[in-house]
C-alpha cells in the first residue's frame, strides 16, 4: 500500500513528506492509521546523525491512532482499537529493571533497525 511519511534523506535535512510503499503487517506487527504524531529529541538526534542510523529514514515513535490491521500472532489489540505509541524497550536489561526504559541498553536495535 502507498502511504505518506515524513522522511529525512541526509544528515541535518528537513523532514519531507514523501510517498512510500508499506508492506502489510508481518508477524507481531500492527498497522496503525496515525491521527497525531510528534517529533522528539531522539528523532532530531537521529536526523542529525548524533545517533547514527541508516539514511534515508522515517522517524517517529510518539503518536496515536486507530489499529487498521494486525499481523499474525498479535493478540493484544484488534482493528478499530485506539492506541498510543512510544519507544520500545527490552524490559530485561539493567536500566529497564531499574525502571529506566528510556535508557534501555537495547534501544538502538529495538527502535532503529
Amino acid at each position: 500500500m502507498n502511504i505518506k511519511a515524513a522522511t529525512t534523506f541526509y544528515k541535518g535535512s528537513e523532514f519531507t513528506i514523501s510517498d512510500v510503499s508499506l508492506d502489510k503487517p508481518k508477524h507481531g506487527e500492527v498497522l496503525v492509521r496515525i491521527s497525531a504524531s510528534g517529533i522528539c529529541h531522539t528523532d532530531l538526534r537521529a536526523r542529525d546523525q548524533l545517533r547514527p542510523v541508516p539514511l534515508p529514514i522515517i522517524l517517529g515513535h510518539e503518536g496515536s491512532g486507530i489499529v487498521e490491521e494486525i499481523g499474525e500472532g498479535v493478540s493484544n489489540v484488534q482493528p478499530g482499537d485506539h492506541v498510543i505509541m512510544s519507544f520500545n524497550s527490552c524490559g530485561t536489561c539493567n536500566d529497564c529493571l531499574k525502571a529506566k526504559p528510556y535508557a534501555c541498553e537495547n534501544f538502538p536495535h529495538l527502535n532503529f533497525s
